[in-house]
């Protein structure tokens, strides 16, 4: 809109151009002319002579020559001045603009707390890969010392390690300093000189470094990626210098490796389960196995928990190990995670309209969904949409869950047991809660990790922790589940010390709802 106006606006100022110069010249005209005539007339009135007459005519020309002149030349010197005054303007203007634009590229291109060029500088600056290597590196734990010493100390901490990554350049090196703790190092030393160049970066980090009256002893870990073995775009040689580096902290940090192919094909693997996990509840392609808990003393089944299947087409079989952490760190668990409640819900609502049995039906919880909003209120949703009484819904959270977040879910697990929603603590012993963490959260149900009920002896006389533990949670009145009982030594153990509940392959392994619903009519329980 404002390029259409400007345009249009040409031509006016043309035509207003053209005017003012017609109307100085139509003045000029009428003033000559009234010189001219009224000049002639006053010299005929009073100089009656034709000699004088002609001499005053040349006389007056002259002057009005020379007043013309001098207007002309006034007109042009301020014409010319206002010109030079603009042009000096618009140079002092332009200078300002060249050392702006300088003062921009050095605030766009430089990292302000070290100095050092940036990542923009990198891109800008690497415009020839042939024989650069990156050198990708990144402080270990950085993080706790942030939080420890505060922020402030970090920064000059980062300073104190930039100097010295500095100091220790080759002249055919650039270092760059590309996020909070990270730099990447540009060299082309040979590809032989690559191992030695990489020990000498971790010597760096042997010697203490001096910040104030504090002398802290960092370690840093380095990815190194080559031009063209490793990538042929800067791009591609950060992403492996990076894979590569974080490769090197999962295995203890504090060293340096070189980036291979294998590295990025666990990327690669998650980068596409991510994409097909996006679409897969809405092309339903997960479906609910439901694993039976035996109450001991009837025995008859107490409760079902429902485990998510992934039936992907291009993936296959995916186990929850796999696909679950992803939903997690996609949000993509809060939708799944209602899809498996409100399944499971209706599946058990439908055996006990069905049968006379009324199990109860045990549905995972994912931390993300709890700590989310409206959590409460959507879980009695949709036993109201259900139509399934809270006494036959428990909800099961993990040990970890409780040492993680326990202020954020304390709140949301009271009001739901006071609608009487039960709530089971799963995997218990895995993690390291303390009593005092049970006693915060209203638990009905504690269900003793797999890895206890595998160490219950072929003999009765040795006596695990498994008992005691039993015994501990029973005493705090709550009921105890053991999964993963897969031998009649490990249930006959677990009989002498009264656990209410088994679950495991000793009697079933997770089955589809069809074969679920058929099990708890049909199925015939040898325990006592």
């Amino acid at each position: 809109m404002k390029d259409s106006q400007h345009e249009t606006s040409k031509p006016y100022k043309s035509q207003l151009r053209i005017a003012d110069s017609l109307r100085i010249s139509l003045i000029y005209l009428i003033c000559g002319a009234l010189w001219i005539l009224f000049s002639d007339q006053a010299l005929n009135a009073l100089v009656p002579n034709k000699e004088l007459f002609a001499k005053f005519s040349v006389i007056k020309g002259w002057v009005y020559i020379v007043i013309t002149a001098a207007l002309l030349f006034i007109l042009i010197y301020r014409a010319t001045f206002r010109m030079s005054v603009a042009e000096q303007k618009l140079h002092n203007q332009y200078t300002e603009l060249l050392n702006s634009r300088e003062e921009l590229r050095q605030v766009a291109f430089r990292d302000p707390l070290t100095g050092l060029p940036n990542r923009l500088a990198l891109y800008e600056n690497l415009t020839l890969l042939k024989d650069a290597s990156l050198f990708y590196v990144d402080l270990d734990d950085f993080k706790y010392t942030n939080d420890t010493l505060g922020h402030a100390f970090g920064d000059r901490l980062i300073k104190e390690i930039s100097t010295r990554l500095i100091g220790d350049l080759l002249p055919s090196e650039q270092l760059y300093r590309i996020g909070g703790d990270e730099w990447v190092i540009v060299t082309r030393q040979p590809q032989d000189r690559l191992h030695y160049r990489g020990e000498r970066l971790l010597e760096l980090f042997e010697s203490p470094f001096a910040v104030g009256e504090h002398r802290m002893h960092m370690t840093g870990s380095v990815g190194i990626s080559h031009f063209p073995s490793h990538g042929r775009t800067l791009d591609q040689l950060l992403q492996n210098a990076d894979i590569t580096l974080n490769h090197v902290k999962s295995r203890g940090k504090n060293g340096f490796a070189f980036y291979d192919g294998s590295l990025s094909i666990p990327l690669h693997h998650r980068a596409d389960m991510e994409r097909l996990l996006r679409n897969a509840l809405d092309k339903g392609e997960f479906e609910l196995h439901y694993q039976p808990q035996i109450h001991l003393g009837g025995p008859r089944v107490d409760g079902l928990e429902a485990l998510i299947r992934w039936n992907s087409p291009e993936l296959g079989r995916v186990a929850p190990d796999e696909f679950i952490r992803i939903a997690e760190e996609t949000q993509l668990i809060v939708p799944i995670g209602e899809w498996v409640l409100r399944t499971a819900c209706q599946f058990i609502r439908a055996i006990h309209e069905n049968g006379n049995e009324k199990p109860m039906i045990s549905v995972n919880v994912s931390v993300v969904q709890l700590i989310g909003q409206r959590y409460v209120e959507r879980v009695l949703d949709i036993l109201r949409e259900t139509g399934l009484e809270p006494r036959y819904l428990e909800l099961e959270i993990t040990e970890s869950m409780v040492i993680e977040s326990l202020d954020l879910i304390a709140d949301k697990l009271r009001r739901l047991r006071e609608q009487g929603v039960n709530i089971a603590l799963d995997d218990f012993g895995r993690g390291f809660s303390s009593l005092s963490h049970l006693m915060r959260l209203p638990i009905t149900t504690l269900k003793i990790d797999k890895s206890f009920i595998e160490q219950i002896p072929d003999s009765m006389d040795i006596q695990p922790l498994t008992g005691l533990i039993i015994r501990l949670a029973q005493g705090m009145g709550l009921k105890v589940i053991a999964e993963g009982v897969e031998t009649y030594f490990q249930l006959d153990y677990l009989k002498k010390y009264e656990c209410d509940c088994i679950q495991g392959y000793l009697f079933s392994k997770p089955l589809t709802a069809i074969m679920a619903r058929e099990w708890v009519k049909t199925v015939s329980l040898p325990i006592t």
